[in-house]
């Protein structure tokens, strides 16, 4: 049996996909350069994938290490046999220049879990929510398009996604693979062009425990995306509806969706002086299960430089936990810290 067989019964046996998704992942999804695995004895007890994604980041696009799929054969569990994997995944990323490592836990205790790894809850939902009786009223003129499949709709799901401050983005090949596990749900994706043509709204939806959950929706303007939801209510009649969106700071409790973990602290902040020339700022991080981060860095004038011998006042003393927070908070927090905080957004991550 290869490796591959094998990740995939490690994956059937702890996971309750279906046999659909599972056949349609492993022959469209999985690609063997992201697979980790831990071997004892000469067999396979744990495995994961750390599959790359583009990051929209301070205005530029860095890499980040999306972690699924991580699981323990069940006769091999409480040996530490994740902990490990999970510590040479954090290397791997860093080794293969990723800026962080994304997640998003299968159950809410495994959010405990990964806090022993300096993984910090960053990726916030505002979950809007409908009764089976709300109606959606577009007001302007919209037509469906029939095939997601044409470059076009790709292209506007793109532009739309290129439109939030600081997200994972999906490319093309994810966005196809999106659709066709739409269908394998029962859900229903949507497309409507305005009377120009243009691509003006696009909606992603399945079914589940009693509504129809609409796990992203994107558009040009409020009225493109009513229009979208309109659909789906004409498709799923007398059924309540959540639409998943980015949390903003408007004052609404926001809802846990996944964890990040910067492995590459001066990737990060150079990036981050980059892209705020005015920014002045004195950072001490502590990385203890990440030594190349542990280090003083002085930022100004567009740049970020390491210097462990400086013995001044600094503005930031802080773990790798706390660091991961200040970086990925709201713009809120960041003008409290005087810091160019950007929340995160993630969706449509096949979870």
């Amino acid at each position: 049996m290869n490796r591959k067989d094998e990740i995939r019964r490690i994956w059937t046996e702890c996971f309750d996909d279906s046999r659909e998704f599972v056949e349609m992942f492993f022959s469209r999804v999985y690609r063997e350069s992201d697979a980790l695995t831990l071997e004892k004895g000469g067999k396979i007890v744990s495995s994961m994938l750390l599959q790359p994604y583009t990051m929209k980041f301070q205005g530029t696009e860095v890499t980040t290490g999306y972690i699924c799929g991580a699981a323990t054969r069940r006769a091999a569990r409480g040996n530490g046999y994740m902990s490990e994997l999970m510590v040479e995944a954090l290397n791997t990323a860093l080794n293969k220049g990723y800026m962080t490592c994304s997640l998003i836990p299968a159950h809410d205790w495994l959010y405990f879990y990964y806090d022993r790894f300096d993984f910090s809850t960053v990726y916030y939902y505002d979950p809007q929510r409908f009764t089976s009786l709300h109606a959606f009223t577009p007001n302007g003129r919209y037509t469906r398009v029939e095939d997601p499949y044409l470059p076009e709709v790709f292209d506007a799901f793109h532009a739309f996604e290129m439109g939030r401050r600081c997200t994972i983005l999906h490319s093309q090949r994810d966005f196809l693979n999106i659709i066709d596990d739409l269908s394998h749900d029962g859900g229903i994706f949507v497309a409507l062009m305005d009377d120009t043509g243009s691509i003006a709204a696009i909606g992603f939806a399945a079914p589940a425990d009693g509504r129809l959950l609409v796990k992203d929706l994107l558009g040009d303007s409020e009225d493109a995306r009513e229009a979208v939801l309109s659909v789906m209510r004409n498709e799923f009649p007398d059924t309540p509806v959540s639409v998943y969106s980015p949390a903003g700071d408007n004052g609404r409790k926001p809802y846990s969706r996944g964890m990040a973990r910067i492995v590459n602290a001066p990737l990060c902040l150079g990036v981050i002086a980059a892209a705020n020339p005015a920014l002045r700022t004195r950072i001490r991080i502590t990385d203890k299960l990440l030594p190349h981060n542990s280090h003083t860095y002085i930022i100004k004038e567009g740049n970020c430089v390491i210097d462990d011998s400086y013995t001044g006042k600094l503005d930031f003393d802080v773990n790798a936990d706390t660091f991961n927070k200040i970086v990925f908070s709201g713009e809120k927090i960041g003008n409290v810290l005087e810091f160019p905080s950007e929340r995160p957004y993630m969706s449509l991550m096949l979870d």
